[in-house]
Protein backbone atom coordinates (compact mmCIF):
# COMPACT_ATOMS: atom_id res chain seq x y z
CA UNK A 1 0.00 0.00 0.00
CA UNK A 2 1.32 3.28 -1.34
CA UNK A 3 1.99 6.17 1.26
CA UNK A 4 -0.56 8.30 0.18
CA UNK A 5 -3.15 5.17 0.25
CA UNK A 6 -2.27 4.33 3.84
CA UNK A 7 -3.35 8.75 4.56
CA UNK A 8 -6.25 7.79 3.10
CA UNK A 9 -7.24 4.92 4.78
CA UNK A 10 -6.16 6.10 8.18
CA UNK A 11 -8.12 9.70 7.43
CA UNK A 12 -11.21 7.86 6.77
CA UNK A 13 -10.90 5.57 9.62
CA UNK A 14 -10.14 8.62 11.71
CA UNK A 15 -13.33 10.33 10.69
CA UNK A 16 -15.45 7.40 11.21
CA UNK A 17 -13.89 6.68 14.54
CA UNK A 18 -14.73 10.24 15.25
CA UNK A 19 -18.24 10.09 14.07
CA UNK A 20 -19.02 7.26 16.65
CA UNK A 21 -17.29 9.11 19.63
CA UNK A 22 -19.75 12.60 18.70
CA UNK A 23 -22.81 10.16 18.48
CA UNK A 24 -22.36 8.73 21.54
CA UNK A 25 -21.47 11.80 23.27
CA UNK A 26 -24.47 13.83 22.26
CA UNK A 27 -27.15 11.11 21.74
CA UNK A 28 -28.37 11.68 25.09
CA UNK A 29 -29.49 15.84 24.72
CA UNK A 30 -32.34 16.91 23.42
CA UNK A 31 -33.29 18.51 20.48
CA UNK A 32 -31.80 20.07 18.29
CA UNK A 33 -28.23 19.38 20.28
CA UNK A 34 -29.64 15.52 19.03
CA UNK A 35 -29.39 16.12 15.10
CA UNK A 36 -25.51 16.92 15.69
CA UNK A 37 -25.68 13.32 17.26
CA UNK A 38 -27.64 11.81 14.86
CA UNK A 39 -25.41 12.94 11.56
CA UNK A 40 -22.25 12.39 13.13
CA UNK A 41 -23.36 8.68 13.18
CA UNK A 42 -24.49 9.36 9.02
CA UNK A 43 -21.59 10.39 8.95
CA UNK A 44 -19.68 6.98 10.24
CA UNK A 45 -22.56 5.16 8.43
CA UNK A 46 -21.30 6.57 4.72
CA UNK A 47 -17.90 5.88 5.51
CA UNK A 48 -19.04 1.95 6.53
CA UNK A 49 -21.11 1.51 3.39
CA UNK A 50 -19.22 3.17 1.26
CA UNK A 51 -16.31 0.52 1.84
CA UNK A 52 -18.81 -2.29 1.45
CA UNK A 53 -20.39 -2.70 -1.62
CA UNK A 54 -19.96 -6.70 -2.53
CA UNK A 55 -20.49 -9.61 -0.51
CA UNK A 56 -16.40 -9.81 -0.62
CA UNK A 57 -16.43 -6.56 1.31
CA UNK A 58 -18.77 -7.83 3.47
CA UNK A 59 -16.53 -11.08 4.27
CA UNK A 60 -13.47 -8.85 4.95
CA UNK A 61 -15.50 -7.55 7.55
CA UNK A 62 -16.78 -10.96 8.96
CA UNK A 63 -13.50 -12.64 8.64
CA UNK A 64 -11.83 -15.03 6.34
CA UNK A 65 -11.80 -18.57 7.76
CA UNK A 66 -9.13 -20.63 7.25
CA UNK A 67 -10.56 -23.94 8.43
CA UNK A 68 -13.21 -25.21 10.13
CA UNK A 69 -11.07 -26.53 12.65
CA UNK A 70 -9.31 -23.88 13.55
CA UNK A 71 -12.30 -21.22 13.02
CA UNK A 72 -13.94 -23.59 16.04
CA UNK A 73 -10.62 -23.81 18.52
CA UNK A 74 -10.49 -19.86 18.30
CA UNK A 75 -14.12 -19.91 18.75
CA UNK A 76 -14.12 -21.94 21.56
CA UNK A 77 -11.44 -19.63 23.26
CA UNK A 78 -13.34 -16.35 22.40
CA UNK A 79 -16.26 -17.98 24.36
CA UNK A 80 -13.78 -18.72 27.60
CA UNK A 81 -12.83 -15.44 27.32
CA UNK A 82 -15.78 -14.04 27.45
CA UNK A 83 -16.33 -15.99 30.64
CA UNK A 84 -13.66 -15.29 32.08
CA UNK A 85 -13.57 -11.96 31.65
CA UNK A 86 -17.51 -11.72 32.80
CA UNK A 87 -16.75 -13.76 36.21
CA UNK A 88 -13.70 -11.05 36.80
CA UNK A 89 -15.74 -8.20 36.10
CA UNK A 90 -18.44 -9.04 38.29
CA UNK A 91 -15.92 -10.43 41.22
CA UNK A 92 -15.08 -6.73 40.84
CA UNK A 93 -18.40 -5.48 41.32
CA UNK A 94 -18.76 -7.87 44.77
CA UNK A 95 -21.39 -9.53 42.53
CA UNK A 96 -22.14 -13.42 42.66
CA UNK A 97 -19.65 -14.78 40.15
CA UNK A 98 -22.40 -16.43 38.17
CA UNK A 99 -25.83 -14.55 37.26
CA UNK A 100 -28.70 -16.28 39.92
CA UNK A 101 -31.53 -15.13 37.14
CA UNK A 102 -31.50 -14.69 33.12
CA UNK A 103 -33.83 -11.85 31.62
CA UNK A 104 -34.68 -10.94 28.49
CA UNK A 105 -32.64 -7.91 28.34
CA UNK A 106 -29.82 -10.15 28.06
CA UNK A 107 -30.37 -10.48 24.18
CA UNK A 108 -30.88 -6.67 23.80
CA UNK A 109 -27.52 -6.79 25.50
CA UNK A 110 -25.68 -9.24 23.22
CA UNK A 111 -27.30 -7.49 19.98
CA UNK A 112 -25.34 -4.06 21.29
CA UNK A 113 -22.24 -6.18 22.00
CA UNK A 114 -22.35 -7.62 18.55
CA UNK A 115 -23.22 -4.31 16.58
CA UNK A 116 -20.17 -2.68 18.59
CA UNK A 117 -17.46 -5.85 16.72
CA UNK A 118 -19.02 -5.51 13.75
CA UNK A 119 -18.41 -1.67 13.90
CA UNK A 120 -14.86 -1.52 15.35
CA UNK A 121 -13.32 -4.77 15.44
CA UNK A 122 -15.05 -5.86 11.83
CA UNK A 123 -14.69 -2.55 9.60
CA UNK A 124 -12.78 -0.45 11.94
CA UNK A 125 -10.01 -3.04 12.67
CA UNK A 126 -10.31 -4.63 9.34
CA UNK A 127 -9.93 -1.42 6.89
CA UNK A 128 -6.94 -0.35 9.06
CA UNK A 129 -4.96 -3.61 8.76
CA UNK A 130 -3.38 -3.01 5.60
CA UNK A 131 -1.66 -0.17 7.20
CA UNK A 132 -0.32 -2.09 10.21
CA UNK A 133 -1.56 -5.28 11.75
CA UNK A 134 -0.51 -4.28 15.81
CA UNK A 135 -1.60 -0.81 14.69
CA UNK A 136 -5.07 -1.58 13.76
CA UNK A 137 -5.65 -3.78 17.14
CA UNK A 138 -4.92 -0.27 18.66
CA UNK A 139 -6.48 1.83 16.87
CA UNK A 140 -9.87 0.22 17.16
CA UNK A 141 -8.82 -0.63 20.77
CA UNK A 142 -8.71 2.74 21.48
CA UNK A 143 -11.77 3.83 19.21
CA UNK A 144 -14.11 1.72 21.28
CA UNK A 145 -12.91 3.20 24.59
CA UNK A 146 -13.41 6.80 23.55
CA UNK A 147 -16.83 5.64 21.86
CA UNK A 148 -18.03 4.06 25.65
CA UNK A 149 -16.30 6.50 27.98
CA UNK A 150 -17.70 9.82 25.89
CA UNK A 151 -21.19 7.98 26.27
CA UNK A 152 -21.02 7.85 30.07
CA UNK A 153 -19.00 11.64 30.37
CA UNK A 154 -21.88 13.09 28.32
CA UNK A 155 -23.16 16.18 30.72
CA UNK A 156 -26.95 15.44 29.13
CA UNK A 157 -26.85 12.87 32.00
CA UNK A 158 -25.57 11.46 35.83
CA UNK A 159 -23.61 8.77 36.09
CA UNK A 160 -21.79 7.35 39.14
CA UNK A 161 -19.86 5.21 36.59
CA UNK A 162 -16.06 5.12 37.76
CA UNK A 163 -14.86 6.37 33.99
CA UNK A 164 -11.41 5.20 34.96
CA UNK A 165 -12.26 1.64 35.79
CA UNK A 166 -14.22 1.90 32.67
CA UNK A 167 -11.81 3.14 30.71
CA UNK A 168 -8.76 0.61 31.74
CA UNK A 169 -11.42 -2.39 31.83
CA UNK A 170 -12.78 -1.76 27.88
CA UNK A 171 -9.11 -1.27 26.93
CA UNK A 172 -7.95 -4.25 27.66
CA UNK A 173 -10.98 -6.28 26.77
CA UNK A 174 -10.61 -4.73 23.59
CA UNK A 175 -6.51 -5.28 22.93
CA UNK A 176 -7.71 -9.33 23.91
CA UNK A 177 -10.74 -9.02 21.22
CA UNK A 178 -8.91 -7.23 18.72
CA UNK A 179 -6.11 -9.90 19.35
CA UNK A 180 -8.52 -12.75 18.73
CA UNK A 181 -9.75 -11.11 15.78
CA UNK A 182 -6.63 -10.42 14.27
CA UNK A 183 -4.50 -14.10 14.96
CA UNK A 184 -7.73 -16.06 13.80
CA UNK A 185 -9.22 -13.59 10.84
CA UNK A 186 -12.51 -14.30 11.95
CA UNK A 187 -14.66 -12.15 13.73
CA UNK A 188 -16.37 -15.19 15.15
CA UNK A 189 -14.18 -15.47 18.17
CA UNK A 190 -14.59 -11.55 19.32
CA UNK A 191 -18.11 -11.22 18.45
CA UNK A 192 -19.10 -14.49 21.02
CA UNK A 193 -16.51 -13.31 23.81
CA UNK A 194 -18.38 -9.85 23.54
CA UNK A 195 -21.70 -11.07 23.55
CA UNK A 196 -21.63 -13.96 26.23
CA UNK A 197 -19.66 -11.22 28.21
CA UNK A 198 -22.70 -9.14 28.07
CA UNK A 199 -24.83 -11.93 28.54
CA UNK A 200 -23.91 -12.58 32.18
CA UNK A 201 -23.12 -9.33 33.16
CA UNK A 202 -26.48 -8.10 32.23
CA UNK A 203 -28.17 -11.49 32.64
CA UNK A 204 -30.12 -9.57 36.14
CA UNK A 205 -31.62 -6.42 34.20
CA UNK A 206 -34.83 -6.69 34.27
CA UNK A 207 -35.21 -3.55 32.44
CA UNK A 208 -33.12 -1.65 29.61
CA UNK A 209 -30.63 0.99 31.54
CA UNK A 210 -30.54 4.66 30.01
CA UNK A 211 -27.78 4.12 28.22
CA UNK A 212 -29.94 1.88 25.53
CA UNK A 213 -31.70 4.26 23.14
Amino acid sequence: MSGERRLTVLSKAILCSLGLIVFSFFIQFNFPVLLLALAALFMSAFIISKNLRSFADLKRVTGEYISCKITLLYLLAGLAMGIMLAVIYRWHLDLSLFPASLHLFVITAALIGCVEELVFRGFLQEYVRNINGPFSILFSTLSHTCYKCCLFLSPAITSDVNIGFLALWTFLAGILFGTARHLSRSLLPSLSAHALFDILVYAEFVMAPWWVW
